[in-house]
């Protein structure tokens, strides 16, 4: 909106030939980045693909920890349904990765990041998916009150030290990946990557001119983690990861 506000407001000045050239640039940059080859190519200078493959990759790992990435809860008359938008690619690798190893625990973690009433965790939507896709109950350790990616940090540490977890298999997307694993790197923690797929939708071309939702989420993602990034290290919450490269 600012930047199509830009663009009108020069619309009425002298600049009004600017103008019309900016809104045609913001136009054609958000219908871009909402195509599956724009989307792509936003984030592949970001995104980091390592993925546990073998058990040998996973260095003795004993747990998987999911990190949350945001649903949408639609809610009417009482009842309540979760959509797990860009969150659904992390829980399929998640339990790949549980199948994978022998029956490591699985740490899921987020909080009600949609701030609806009554309470719809992120954890507990995972949970429920992990469960329909045969992960035992058992297995299942929940973490439903972080914000944040610092938040998991902080309170996946003493869940994962009190269980006797110290190598574990970190799970989410390929554009979080590289701030997740500095931060819990930061945190005296020592994850494994295995990023989830950078889409998991119905396969379109990805010379498709026609946008989609999945790919502006992607898109989204992109410039979110860029500007998360640029906080994270201004706060010194990367230090320890960059220190110790």
């Amino acid at each position: 909106m600012l930047l199509v506000g830009l663009g009108v407001l020069l619309l009425y000045t002298r600049w009004a030939k600017g103008g019309r050239a900016w809104l045609t640039l913001v136009l054609a940059g958000y219908w871009a980045s909402a195509t599956p080859f724009g989307s792509t190519l936003l984030a592949r200078p970001v995104a980091a693909f390592d993925r546990v493959e073998t058990r040998a990759d996973a260095h003795g790992a004993t747990a998987v920890v999911l990190l949350g990435g945001g649903i949408l809860t639609h809610q009417a008359d009482g009842l309540a349904i979760d959509d797990l938008l860009s969150s659904a690619p992390r829980v399929l690798e998640a339990v790949r990765v549980y199948r994978l190893l022998d029956r490591p625990l699985v740490f899921v973690s987020g909080g009600n990041t949609s701030g609806v009433t009554p309470p719809h965790s992120e954890a507990r939507a995972f949970r429920r998916a992990l469960l329909e896709l045969g992960v035992p109950d058992d297995r299942i350790i929940v973490e439903e009150t972080s914000q944040t990616t610092r938040d998991e940090v902080v309170l996946l540490k003493p869940l994962l030290v009190s269980r006797h977890v110290e190598r574990f298999i970190l799970v989410t997307s390929p554009i979080h990946m590289r701030r997740a694993l500095a931060a819990f790197r930061a945190g005296g923690l020592a994850p494994i990557p295995s990023a989830a797929a950078l889409r998991t939708g119905v396969a379109r071309s990805i010379w498709s001119p026609i946008p989609d939702r999945d790919s502006l989420l992607l898109s989204d993602a992109v410039v979110y983690e860029a500007l998360a990034t640029a906080w994270y290290r201004s706060r010194g919450w990367l230090e320890a990861a960059s220190h110790g490269s």
